[in-house]
């Protein structure tokens, strides 16, 4: 049985609601600039360098700047100042027909995530969500990331399919059983190391050979599912 870890950000919403993302990343640079100083536009820069030296700009605010992160995500995660996904009815389908755990894996906090999959209303089919501070700050692409998440899911995964009839509840032995659907190539790499499954969902980018699939969109699923699954 497959465990299925989904990244939030333009993966379990797509490409065609950037704005989504984008509204975030707004507030991201209006905290680079409430803490730096400076104009928005210095600010952006400062915002896109720390997140490309440091995976995460809360990274870099936190070794540059000595930044709390939940003061950070208090700030960028007011909701009145947001954009959220649009109600997917066919994407809950999607994933309730999935066998076997769904989980968020995401560099995010988990309000983020949830109040968007609320809107989405998918909800009912994740699991859980595994977020930034349960990988005590330290995010994708970073190792230690991933390796936090497996024991998370040695723990919790013999919890929830205890409950689902017919379920195995013990950790897959075999490594390809976790399937990480990411936007993110940086932060597929790690996991192809591990040897988990890696589907990229991203209509913008060429797939490296290492990649195992590539769809542009999470709707896609539907069509690598056979193979995905078996």
């Amino acid at each position: 049985m497959k465990v299925w870890l989904f990244d939030y950000d333009l993966t379990l919403y797509g490409d065609e609601e950037r704005y989504v993302i984008n509204s975030l990343d707004h507030r991201i640079s209006l905290f680079v600039q409430k803490t730096v100083g400076g104009d928005f536009e210095s600010a952006h820069r400062i915002r896109t360098d720390y997140l490309e030296k440091f995976g995460t700009t809360l990274a870099g605010l936190m070794a540059m700047n000595g930044t709390d992160p939940d003061e950070f995500f208090d700030f960028i995660h007011e909701p009145e100042y947001l954009t959220y996904p649009k109600n997917a009815p066919e994407k809950l389908a999607l994933l309730q027909g999935l066998q076997g755990p769904r989980y968020v894996f995401t560099n995010g906090r988990h309000d983020w995530s949830e109040a968007g999959m609320a809107h989405m209303g998918i909800a009912p089919a994740i699991d859980g969500v595994f977020d930034l501070k349960m990988m005590d700050w330290v995010g994708k692409p970073h190792e230690s990331a991933y390796e936090k998440m497996e024991r998370w899911l040695a723990r919790v995964w013999p919890e929830r399919c205890g409950a689902m009839p017919g379920w195995e509840c013990s950790m897959p032995a075999n490594k390809r059983d976790i399937v990480l659907l990411e936007d993110s190539l940086r932060n597929l790499e790690p996991a192809h190391r591990r040897g988990w499954t890696t589907v990229l969902v991203n209509p913008n980018v060429e797939a490296p050979a290492w990649v195992d699939f590539h769809i542009p969109h999470l709707m896609n699923l539907r069509d690598i599912l056979p193979v995905v699954s078996s």
